[in-house]
């Protein structure tokens, strides 16, 4: 084999080990709560029963990161940051990651009846899913009332 042969093989070798040696550096880091941007907003039920929002995460300016599962110790709190007592129903549901950056981000669908007594929370605190265990606690405002008796699912990928 001439020398030319030899050192473009060598090349093309150490190429594909290099490429094939850095796969944890090209993973995508677990998010925490200062690589989200967390809003709450109003949205149209699916059904005349109940009053839905969607619970918006989306990335921190060029943050790129992954997240899955449900919320955990979900309070709605007052104006004064004083939990108003209800206990919402975190409803598993298939476990899914969700690729958080750029035009992607991950929501929580919430469910509340439409009919009986209102409360009218001013914001809604909880603790994200972390990598390990529980992650970081966040707090976004919240956009309307509902009733006592809310229902949310697990983080996903929004709904067109």
């Amino acid at each position: 084999m001439n020398s030319f042969r030899f050192t473009a093989l060598t090349l093309a070798g150490a190429a594909l080990l290099t490429a094939a040696g850095t796969p944890a550096q090209a993973e995508t880091p677990w998010c925490t709560g200062a690589d989200l941007v967390v809003t709450a907003h109003d949205m149209r039920s699916p059904s005349p029963a109940s009053k839905a929002h969607r619970i918006r995460l989306a990335a921190a300016d060029g943050v790129s990161c992954v997240i899955g599962g449900s919320l955990s110790d979900v309070r709605f709190l007052d104006a004064d940051g004083e939990d108003l007592g209800i206990d919402p129903e975190v409803q598993p549901g298939d476990y899914a990651e969700v690729l958080v950056g750029g035009h992607r981000e991950a929501a929580v669908y919430v469910a509340s009846q439409i009919h009986g007594p209102r409360v009218t929370p001013a914001s809604v605190r909880f603790t994200l899913p972390g990598e390990n265990g529980p992650g970081d606690s966040v707090t976004a405002a919240w956009p309307s009332n509902h009733s006592p008796v809310v229902r949310l699912g697990s983080l996903t990928a929004p709904v067109s």
